[in-house]
């Protein structure tokens, strides 16, 4: 019998151990299932679909902490019988710890997948499918593209897993019955070892992967050329980051050698790499026929513009597979998502406190992040300012006209919330604004909210509400159905990575890769316009010239720098992304640390009292925080393995 068959994954295997006896414990007599699992085509395609099966569900809010560890949203109370804070909204409270870490990727419990088990998984079917005199029915084209769909995914674990943790073991081959007791207590790799081996596995991968889906039917969510290559770019583009990229902050995490796990020297070479294969990414994924989403085009429907270019960005995320789609997560719970996020539209929606409850709230500090409608920050927009709209942006006015599209004629509402790039309207609900869809699809018949206490989207006897006055518009598909009989709420694949996201961090790699004092590259402009103008936005240099305070930002590095941050933040808003781009920017723990979460107070009837800005929670947020923990058992059965700083 082939030994190597029996084989264990050495984290997992370190995690069970508590003694040298118990290491052949683990393994189970699992001899036939494994042959049986590679003996035909059938079978093996199902162990394919296993190695898949681990991909994080990046639209389950307690499972992704991207959606809820930060302070995108927040929720009326900690725990009830909708979710715990055990899971990733514990992270946002405070409730990190080492004891039994929340999100425990590397052991697979508390909100996490067990990714070194995914890893295992993939190893197997390798090694496996890699022989010709296994599943011999499988045509070699097959065999190669599976292979290299499961070495994606392998690569694709190991990303998760340092995003997380930062240096992590490499798991290249599952460890044979016979390892020792010291070959199972693994070492972590350091930061730049684990970068390249993704990137190489990658490289070894990519030419054996489709350029797009042939079989939509039954192959939709599969990895292509553009999702693995844009894997690459995240891992470079992370890598080439200020939290990975000669962060002295880490100067005194060393291996056993006594060598920092994380390279000590600043690097713009990082950004050149990051940027070319950004590029790499780009180009492949339009050349198979990936663009950025196009409300009009698609839903063959007219609206007005600015409603129009609301919907763009809203359909962009809950259009099932759309073309902007480059890879997304086909299981993503979605549907239970919606309904988190779904304010009541009309009285009869009171009793559909399931499917209506309204309380995945993104807070203010989301809503004033958005642009004006001149395609400039509200803080330094020479009308917001000139007009007192920015100073007195808490204050009241009347809705007009004008408005109309977007909230509620004659509905009096924050001036926050008037006069906002389209975008603002396709992420936001709130009280007064207008929601497009759900059997209303006249822009002159739409549903608007009415969020103050005791209205129909507001605060009432129910225990559902949004605890800031916002609402996740954007997550949900504009064409469910919840009506007095009957309800339809479709899911769809939430985005793991989508064209916008690729272009903005292009334009971010460029610009980082120049040297300081030199010209600003022209692509930078084209790349980051190009997003903004699905939005209805003039280009960056025409909208700071034109309405901003600071008119020459764009002319520089450190001033493209922070718009391309500020644009990456809206045109990325509530879908898990900002979270981990604060944390590789380092500025998770001045953006988070003894801040006040904040929203309005949406206990009061009248709209003056609505209207005052309500301090929620204060959040903490330490050095120590910027790196997942490792649990404490697997240090102490694993002697060879360190923790993480400040843990």
């Amino acid at each position: 019998m082939n030994m190597k068959i029996r084989e264990i994954l050495a984290v997992l295997a370190v995690s069970a151990l508590c003694g040298c006896t118990d290491f052949l414990d683990v393994v189970p007599d699992n001899i036939a299932t494994i042959e049986m699992a590679f003996n035909n085509r059938a079978n093996a395609e199902k162990y394919l679909a296993t190695c898949y099966a681990r991909v994080p569900l990046y639209g389950n809010q307690h499972e992704n902490p991207g959606l809820t560890a930060g302070n995108d949203i927040w929720y009326y109370t900690m725990e009830d019988h909708y979710f715990s804070n055990t899971w990733a909204f514990g992270i946002a409270n405070g409730l990190q710890n080492v004891s039994d870490p929340i999100n425990n990727y590397w052991d697979g419990v508390k909100g996490g997948k067990p990714l070194y088990q995914a890893i295992r998984d993939c190893n197997i079917f390798i090694e496996n499918v890699s022989d010709r005199n296994r599943v011999t029915d499988l045509n070699e084209t097959d065999r190669r593209r599976w292979i290299a769909e499961t070495k994606t995914l392998k690569a694709y674990y190991h990303f998760y897993l340092f995003q997380l943790y930062g240096p992590i073991p490499i798991v290249d081959v599952n460890l044979p019955i016979s390892a020792t007791e010291e070959e199972v207590r693994i070492k972590r790799d350091k930061v730049e070892t684990v970068v390249n081996y993704i990137v190489n596995l990658i490289d070894e991968a990519t030419g054996d992967l489709p350029l797009k889906i042939q079989n939509e039917a039954t192959e939709m969510g599969r990895l292509t050329q553009p999702a693995a290559l844009a894997i690459k770019a995240k891992t470079l583009l992370l890598a080439a980051s200020p939290l990975f990229n000669g962060n002295t902050d880490y100067a005194n995490f060393k291996d056993w050698d006594g060598e920092p796990y994380f390279p000590q020297e600043y690097s713009t070479n990082k950004w050149k790499l990051a940027a070319d294969a950004c590029e790499e990414a780009l180009k492949t994924a339009i050349e198979a026929g990936h663009g950025l989403y196009n409300f009009k085009e698609e839903s063959l429907t007219n609206l007005p513009d600015g409603l129009m270019y609301s919907m763009n960005v809203r359909q962009a995320v809950t259009e099932r597979f759309n073309r902007e789609l480059v890879w997304g997560c086909g299981k993503s719970y979605t549907r239970d998502l919606q309904c988190h996020c779904q304010p009541r539209l009309a009285a009869y929606q009171i009793e559909k406190e399931y499917t209506c409850r309204g309380m995945y709230a993104p807070t203010l500090d989301i809503a004033e992040m958005f642009y004006s409608s001149n395609g400039v920050p509200i803080e330094e927009d020479k009308e917001w300012i000139s007009s007192n709209g920015y100073s007195e942006r808490y204050q009241v006015a009347t809705a007009t006209e004008a408005d109309k599209y977007f909230v509620k004629e004659g509905y009096q509402t924050a001036k926050l919330n008037l006069n906002r790039e389209p975008r603002f309207y396709g992420t936001l609900g709130f009280d007064g604004a207008s929601w497009y869809g759900h059997g209303k699809n006249n822009p002159d018949d739409l549903y608007y909210l009415e969020a103050k206490k005791g209205q129909v989207s507001g605060q009432s006897s129910l225990a559902l509400y949004s605890i800031t006055g916002y609402y996740a518009k954007k997550l949900i598909y504009y064409k469910n159905i919840i009506s007095q009989t009957s309800e339809v709420i479709e899911e769809y694949p939430f985005p793991i990575v989508r064209l916008a996201d690729l272009y903005l961090m292009y334009a971010e790699a460029l610009n980082e890769a120049t040297d300081n004092g030199e010209f600003v590259p022209t692509e930078v402009y084209t790349n980051i316009d190009i997003v903004r103008e699905r939005s209805g936005l003039e280009g960056v240099i025409d909208s700071w010239k034109k309405y901003s305070t600071s008119p020459n930002k764009p002319s520089t590095k450190e001033g493209m720098r922070e718009i391309i941050r500020r644009e990456r933040q809206i045109e990325l808003a509530l879908e898990g992304i900002r979270y981990h781009d604060l944390r590789r920017w380092k500025l998770a723990k001045s953006t988070y640390n003894n801040t006040f979460v904040r929203g309005w107070s949406i206990d009061q009837e009248n709209t003056e009292d609505y209207y005052v800005v309500r301090n929620i929670a204060q959040k903490k947020y330490s050095q120590k925080d910027y790196l997942w923990p490792v649990k404490y058992d697997d240090i102490i059965k694993n002697p060879n393995l360190k923790q993480n700083p400040g843990w």
